[in-house]
Order: C-alpha cells, then structure tokens, then sequence
C-alpha cells in the first residue's frame, strides 16, 4: 500500500542521500495543541516523536499549500512498509546479557544509549506503531487520563502511562488533512542501565520531573528497495528548473523513481 508525504525539494534531497525519514517530536509540529498534551504534570508529547503521511491519492491544496514549500514542493508516494529491519540476536544492554533474537526497525546500537531509549518496532502493522488520526472535538479530554498515578505507599507510586493514546488525536479543524502517521516512543533514561529493582522508580522519576530528551529529531533508516522505487509528484506551479532538480537528485540516488507532474497543474496557484 502506498502512502504520500508533502514536503520540499531540499528535504526530498536528504532523504535520498541520506536514505532516511525525519520524525519530530510531537511539542515541536504546528498543531500546538496535540504537542502540548498533559496528563498528571507530565508533558507526555516531548516523548512522541511522529512522521506525518496520509492515505489519500487525491491531490490536496492544503497539504501543498502549507508543507511543500509552494512552488519549491513535492509529494513522495512510498509502500507504507518502508523501513530497514535489523535483525537482533543475543543483545547485551547495559552490562546486562539477553538471549534469543527479533527483527525490528531500531538499530541495535540505539539500544544501548545511556540517556535514552527508543521503544523497539517489531511490527509495522500494530496501531501503535501506525496509525491513523481521529479528529475530535476536544483533544484534551482524550488525553488527560493518559498517566494514572497510584499510591502505594510513603513516597512510593505506580504509574501507567498510555503512550498509544498521545500522537493519535487532532482536533477536527485538522480534518482536512486526512492524518496517518507513524509514531515512535522515547524515554528520557534507559532501563537496561539501572538495576531490576530500580528500574520502576528511574522511569517515574523521570516522567514527573519532566525530564528532557536533548534532541527534538529523529531519523529512522528506510529501506533501499522501498526508496529506489519512490514516487515523486512536482508542484502544481513546478518550474522547469525545478523539474531538472527532482530529475538530477533522482538519477543520483534513485534511478528506477517515477517522477509526475501534478494533476492540479494549470489549475491552481500555490
């Protein structure tokens, strides 16, 4: 299945030389009030990092309008399973020794950074990973249950927090963008370098002191087959220069990619 993403010349070009997607964490996307979500103190969007895609083959004035840079834009269509898969095995983390092995689209190496930790992707059909967007009326009544804190006793909680529930709702006034994306969840500290025991005390810690990761983006690898065949549609008001551009980057880095012209060309000014 293929899904399109709205975007410039100069992001199409890094995402060809450097064969990656940018995900950005969810406090820093335009829609202010998704990315400002909190729940039990915690500010739970600077943990969310999402790129924004969506289903539609139909060409959409809006997303032209307000991601593609008006007349410097593009919009790549990509087979939704488009990530790089590593294959893990016997994984040593921390100084702490796993066994058995998994596909996943993290790196190993992410795995084993002390100040973070990025939730592994096993499977890119679970909702979790990708999803849809339900536009609702009020954002913040989806969300403010997405921490519950228990007591359980003198200067000690449990805490579930439904990370499946943040990145997943848009008010309705964003309806027009018809919103699927991928979402990837990072922890501000890294379990497998605390003890067992510790572990349940680091990570709510962590969340209530709202503590920050140091980076506002991410970059998941894609997969080469997957790239080599991207498709690319030119600005409705693509000049010819423009064109040579697309058609340059495209004969570097990949060849077999399909360029169109759009098909609201003549008929719109962006």
């Amino acid at each position: 299945m293929k899904i399109y993403h709205y975007t410039t010349i100069e992001s199409l070009a890094l995402i060809l030389k450097n064969k990656t997607l940018l995900f950005n964490r969810l406090d820093c996307v335009d829609d202010i009030e998704e990315g400002s979500v909190m729940s039990s103190g915690i500010n739970i969007g600077q943990y969310v990092f999402v790129s924004c895609w969506t289903e539609s083959a139909e060409e959409s004035i809006p997303l032209w309008k307000m991601y593609a840079g008006n007349k410097m834009g593009v919009r790549i269509g990509l087979e939704r399973n488009m990530f790089k898969q590593y294959l893990v095995q016997n994984p040593r983390l921390g100084g702490q020794q796993a066994f058995g092995s998994m596909w996943m689209y993290i790196p190993p190496e992410e795995l084993e950074n002390p100040d973070y930790f990025v939730f592994p992707i096993h499977n890119i059909e679970e909702d979790f990973f990708y999803r849809k967007v339900q536009y609702v009326e009020d954002v913040n009544e989806k969300t403010r249950n997405t921490v519950i804190i228990t007591p359980t006793g003198q200067d000690k909680a449990n805490a579930t927090i439904s990370f499946g529930e943040i990145g997943r709702y848009k008010h309705k006034r964003w309806s027009f963008q018809n919103e699927t994306r991928f979402v990837i969840t990072i922890s501000p500290f890294n379990p497998f370098f605390s003890k067992p025991e510790e572990v349940a005390t680091v990570a709510l810690n962590s969340y209530m002191q709202n503590k920050i990761i140091c980076f506002d983006k991410y970059f998941m690898h894609l997969d080469l087959t997957v790239l080599a065949n991207i498709e690319i549609t030119l600005s409705p008001n693509a000049t010819e220069g423009q064109r040579v551009i697309v058609e340059s980057l495209t004969r570097q880095y990949a060849p077999n990619a399909t360029i169109k012209p759009s098909s609201l060309g003549h008929l719109v000014k962006i």
